[in-house]
């Protein structure tokens, strides 16, 4: 075998040749760039004549300077290399425009051109050798480059071996050689077709690295039967074109080396048609496209056979007409008709808006979606619609429903279009702004929340809290005066917002059937709107939606965009750090409306005060509430009042320091004013003199104050809002424009294990952190500056809130499910089903009220009672409250305890008193006289509470029916408020709720009770005790005993000096796990409570509570958050046992001491018996008072109680 010897590669040999030949000249003249010092000093002498023009120059404007130098400078050096080089004549004849470049070059006679010659470097007779082996190719004669060649058919040259037997080459008449061209075999033409061939796929990598995936195909289809590897020619030429075709024939052989020039590749392998034509090049991904679209539609394209011979051109009238199938895209899932009728009668109103109101509306980006969303309706019974913050889908829905016919009687849907709402707040303002956009038609948009409603026989579109609904719902099931429900803010996953959307579901089928039986019904449709995209509870539920998951329809988001800046470091005096930076951001920000989110109304009071102290308010005679030192031991612990968490000592100065509020100029961190340099081109900072206009927000504020913020401040001043969570969603407060968000919220969490309450202020949701900035961009392009760390929202911030289902009592909700027939209540279609722990918690209390029998079904008390809008509890005090004429009182209390908080807290009595930095701590006589006003304060605020209290100075209970009594023979309502330190608005509310609970009584029990009296009489000393036992009744579970009176009372490590001190023992364990101090397991009566007054002797062995909360934890390091009970009335030990009789909480001993027998059959006894209070299965019961009872003995349940003798 002969040794290999590797062959000689030609371009690496061409390139060696070209290096040798290629000679320098070491005498030619180079253009030196200029040296780093010599640009330095350019530079600088530029420099230097541009700053004598201008002296005085701003850091912006010398950094423009230093950019400016640096271009005159490159163009110099540009300047002057162009003239270098124009001193030097080039032939341009082989030259071309740039514009040309990647463009094929043909002959007149449609053949790409083979061969160019470059005579740039002077020389006209290249030379042409090739190997023994090589045939010289057939060359034609070529014009030089720009023009066509004339002459096509040039025969070809004998072929002749040898490199000296070979002639030079022919000249023109114009000197330029004559240059054979290689002719192609010609390809038959392919028969004209109707179709495009099929696409046979994607070819390989190596085909289409060129970009003409059709090229190697060409190539290999011409040169067949040649043998590529006898081509070889030497590369001393030096044209551009010998090179090209070296490196093609190159890659013949089997090498992989790139050329230099693909597009001469790309035109020496592309076809053209016989006329001269360029045949269009073929996309690989639109035949793989269209050859799909064929498919779909079930298109099978036909090749015409192929002929040599030319075609005849066909006009398309006299092409067949061919039947085939429509080539259109399938519509979307939102498009398509699964449950509507396709041949629906079309149905308009024509609204008339004014320009403003429509211009408005046109910038929503929802209304561009309108056609989508109103299609996906008709064509579907339910829809889900995700539309982020600022889409305007809350307004612009019940509009584009109007609009379509919806709650026309003369269309085909002629029921009202229903829109729920979470906050009544939101319902009101909605229903007002939709009212004003639909202009001519405002009457007949109406709202109906608690207590108020404007609906009328004429309402279209009506506004409502989801609670109606559900009431409504309990009276007609079908909701035939609706045809369509829109369920707004469904991602905020209330438990009345879960049990609408399980409800309506079911609905929705129902009135669908109905339908198809009498066709005077109409269809129901459901509309599910969210702002997030945690909709997968809703569209993938099988047990919600039993015809399969509703189409997502999804709108643009917000319509301005927001910028959000978080902060370097996180806070935990947040309101501290909310005072600096709004305080900051009204001396820097451009003009716009501040949105402030706080946790509750304390704070919002705290940087109130703080604000009209630092600027000038625009409210005059309004100054923030003096601030007062109390033991967190004994501080009201209220729904607004209450923060929880461990306590910063550092953090408990008093904001009320001389030096708190000096403005010191000069120390602003400059990081930190860049965040606040967003003002556009054009617009500057507000004058730091500008007066604030606050305004506090929040869901205990009267709803006339909370409308305070949808109206324009006072010229001149800026705006600043602060609210809680409430501003969160649906509202839309005009000219916001800047966001400061805490990042926190006050909620109620309610332990399922121990029923204890508590208000934890802890971090929000990711979710609900961009709905607070959505806040921002609503009306233009806004900022949201996050009092918190980037580092705290990706680590402490979960994604979304949990259900409100899983963290509430839900033994109203399984009441009404029980109500409903629906005995296993966990197949109910909730979109987040509720714990087994939580359902079974909540049957339990239904059973200790009697509402439901021990194998779980309801009862006649449960049926009455799930006809009240109350809780269970306050529905068994009305059910047995009949009792001695007692109704009136009972629906007056359980209106006052239902609506709670209606008085003002010791607290927030205070006078105002004057704020001075300059007395030095001097004692003024101005300061006397506040110290007086707010002696006296105190002292009548002592006497009101005593004056609630003369009935029963014992029960909180009488206290609350005694006020609510008072406030109906009150004239002037808000005065008598003001004077007995009452809350208006909640008073205000449980007037309204004790109306409409007489008009339920009425209508379902028309005997029990009168018509609705305002004024009751005072009740009673017999009244005054059958209601403390009516209390009891329906908080029965609700019980503690004294710890020292205990049957088996814990160690007391020392005595109680307070009444607020003395420990109670729940019924029911107050606390998870074992717990060994007294402390830990044990309750005490909160600091509000009437017998907190008592001394620790008097201190009543029993105590029916309304609930538990955990109170602040104390300032004391080591001290245990203590729990607090509400008490409502202290029943005795007999009463207790009467009440509990027929409840599983009550069990009876073995008879004591002396046993009568009684005649007759079956066999019957009187004695003496021990009841128990039983709590927890296994626990040991309380022992109460011996009762005296006759017995009678069943075959299988042994001695059972017949009656009670005592």
């Amino acid at each position: 075998m002969p040794k290999f010897i590797p062959r000689q590669r030609k371009q690496r040999h061409r390139q060696q040749q070209q290096a040798a030949n290629t000679a320098t000249d070491t005498n030619a003249a180079e253009i030196a760039p200029l040296s780093k010092s010599e640009k330095e000093a350019r530079k600088e002498k530029l420099r230097e004549e541009l700053r004598a023009q201008h002296p005085k120059i701003s850091a912006k404007k010398q950094k423009r300077l230093d950019k400016y130098i640096d271009n005159k400078l490159k163009k110099e050096e540009n300047t002057a290399l162009l003239k270098k080089l124009a001193q030097s004549r080039v032939e341009v004849t082989g030259l071309q425009s740039s514009k040309e470049l990647g463009k094929r070059k043909r002959d007149d006679d449609g053949e790409p051109p083979r061969q160019k010659v470059d005579v740039a470097d002077g020389r006209n007779e290249p030379e042409w050798s090739s190997d023994e082996s090589d045939d010289e190719l057939p060359r034609t004669k070529t014009e030089p480059i720009g023009k066509t060649a004339t002459s096509a058919d040039q025969g070809s040259s004998n072929v002749m071996n040898g490199i000296g037997l070979k002639r030079p080459l022919e000249l023109g008449p114009d000197g330029f050689p004559i240059l054979k061209k290689r002719k192609r075999a010609s390809k038959p033409t392919p028969a004209a077709t109707l179709n495009e061939v099929p696409w046979e796929g994607f070819g390989s990598e190596d085909e289409t690295k060129d970009g003409n995936p059709s090229s190697v195909d060409e190539s290999e289809s011409e040169e067949k039967g040649e043998d590529s590897g006898s081509e070889s020619e030497s590369d001393d030429s030096t044209t551009q074109e010998s090179d090209d075709n070296d490196s093609e024939d190159g890659a013949e052989e089997g090498e992989e080396e790139e050329d230099d020039d693909d597009d001469e590749d790309e035109d020496e392998d592309e076809e053209s048609t016989a006329d001269g034509r360029i045949k269009p090049r073929q996309s690989a991904f639109k035949s793989w496209a269209q050859q799909q679209i064929n498919d779909i539609v079930g298109f099978k394209p036909t090749t015409g056979p192929i002929t040599s011979e030319p075609q005849p051109v066909i006009s398309a009238s006299a092409l067949p007409v061919r039947d085939r199938a429509t080539e259109e895209e399938p519509l979307p899932l939102e498009l398509q008709v699964t449950e509507g009728n396709p041949y629906r009668k079309a149905f308009s109103v024509q609204v008339d808006r004014p320009e403003e109101v429509q211009e408005a509306r046109l910038k929503l980006p929802v209304v561009g979606e309108e056609q989508k969303i109103m299609e996906a309706i008709h064509n579907n019974s339910a829809i889900v619609i995700w539309g982020a913050t600022g889409s305007g889908k809350t307004t612009q829905l019940p509009q584009f429903l109007f609009e379509a016919g919806y709650g026309n009687p003369e269309s085909g849907n002629p029921g009202m279009i229903g829109v729920t709402q979470p906050r009544r707040v939101a319902a009101v303002s909605m229903a007002k702004r939709v009212g004003d956009e639909l202009g001519q038609f405002s009457s007949q948009v109406s709202y109906q929340i608690r207590f108020e409603s404007t609906a009328t026989s004429k309402t279209a579109v009506k506004f409502m809290t989801d609670g109606i609904l559900i009431r409504e719902i309990a009276e007609d099931f079908s909701l035939s005066k609706y045809s369509i429900i829109v369920i707004d803010e469904a991602h905020e996953r209330s438990v009345n917002t879960d049990i609408l959307i399980g409800m309506v579901s079911r609905i929705v089928d129902l009135r669908k059937n109905m339908s198809e039986e009498d066709p005077s019904v109409k269809p129901l449709k459901l509309v599910v709107m969210s702002a997030t995209l945690r909709i997968s509870d809703f569209t993938q539920n099988p047990s919600l939606f039993r015809q399969g998951p509703p189409p997502l329809v999804q709108a643009e988001g917000r319509q301005y965009p927001v910028s959000v800046h978080f902060a370097r470091r996180t806070h935990r005096d947040y309101v501290e750090e909310a005072f600096r930076k709004v305080s900051r951001g009204h001396r820097k920000l451009p003009p716009g409306a501040i949105l402030v989110f706080l946790t509750g109304q304390n704070e919002i009071r705290q940087l109130s005060k703080r604000l009209k102290q630092a600027f000038k308010p625009t409210q005059r005679g309004e100054v923030a509430q003096a601030k007062v030192q109390i033991s967190a031991n004994e501080a009201p612990l209220e729904a607004e009042d209450l923060e929880i968490g461990e306590v910063d000592v550092s953090n408990t100065a008093d904001y009320e320091d001389d030096d708190s509020d000096l403005e010191i100029t000069g120390l602003d961190d400059p990081e930190e004013d860049e965040e606040f340099d967003v003002g556009e081109e054009g617009e500057e900072a507000m004058d730091s003199s500008t007066k604030v206009h606050v305004l506090p927000l929040y869901s205990q504020l009267p709803t006339k104050e909370q409308l305070r913020v949808f109206e324009p401040p006072p010229e001149g001043s800026r705006m600043i809002v602060l609210a809680t969570n409430v501003a969160e969603t649906s509202l839309t407060i005009p000219s916001v424009r800047y966001v400061f968000d805490c990042g926190r919220a006050k909620e109620k969490q309610y332990d399922l294990e121990t029923g204890v309450q508590k208000f934890q202020i802890d971090w929000i949701s990711k979710a609900s952190a961009n709905q607070r900035a959505g806040r921002a961009g609503r009306t233009g392009p806004g900022h949201c500056y996050r009092l918190y760390s980037s580092a705290i929202y990706e680590g402490e911030f979960a994604e979304y809130t949990d259900p409100e289902i899983l963290r509430t009592p839900i033994e109203g909700v399984v009441l009404q499910m029980k109500s409903m027939g629906l005995h296993n209540v966990i197949n109910f279609p909730f979109p987040t089903p509720p714990s087994r722990k939580g359902i079974t918690k909540a049957e339990k209390l239904l059973k200790n009220l009697g509402a439901l029998s021990a194998d779980g079904k309801i009862t006649h008390i449960g049926n009455s009672l799930s006809t009240y809008p109350l809780s269970p509890r306050f529905g068994k005090m009305v059910f047995v409250g009949h009792q001695h004429g007692c109704m009136p009182y009972v629906i007056s209390l359980v209106a006052a305890l239902a609506v709670g908080d209606l008085f003002v807290a010791e607290n927030q009595i205070d006078p105002v008193g004057k704020e001075s930095t300059e007395d030095n701590g001097v004692y003024r006589n101005s300061d006397r006289l506040e110290d007086t006003a707010r002696e006296k304060r105190h002292k009548d605020y002592a006497r009101a509470h005593r004056l609630f209290s003369k009935h029963d100075d014992n029960s909180d209970a009488l206290k609350y029916l005694s006020a609510i009594c008072a406030y109906g023979y009150a004239s002037d309502g808000d005065s008598f408020c003001e004077k007995m330190f009452l809350r208006a608005k909640a008073l205000k509310e449980a007037a309204q709720l004790r109306r409409q609970l007489t008009d339920i009584v009425r209508n379902n029990n028309p005997g029990l009770i009168a018509a609705y009296q305002p004024r009751l009489p005072e009740p009673t000393e017999k009244q005054v005790k059958a209601l403390k036992q009516i209390v009891t009744a329906g908080f029965i579970d609700n019980v503690a005993i004294r710890a020292d009176l205990a049957p088996v009372p814990p160690e007391m490590q020392r005595t109680p000096k307070r009444a607020i001190d003395v420990p109670y023992l729940t019924l029911f364990r107050s606390r998870d796990g074992p717990s060994k101090e007294l402390n830990e397991k044990a309750v005490f009566v909160h600091p509000t409570s009437v017998i907190a007054k008592l001394s620790p002797k008097e201190m009543p062995q029993y105590i029916i509570f309304s609930h538990l909360q955990q109170s602040a934890p104390s300032v004391v390091a080591g001290d245990a958050p203590k729990i607090r009970m509400y008490p409502l009335v202290t029943p005795s030990g007999l009463q207790l046992s009467a009440l509990a009789h027929g409840t599983p909480l009550i069990e009876y001993g073995k008879p004591i001491g002396k046993i009568e027998q009684l005649d007759g059959v079956p066999e019957r006894r009187a004695c003496f018996v021990i009841p128990s209070l039983v709590g927890e299965v296994g626990s040991t019961g309380w022992p109460l008072p011996a009762k005296k009872v006759i017995q009678r003995k069943d075959l299988k349940q042994g001695w059972i109680i017949e009656k009670f003798t005592t």
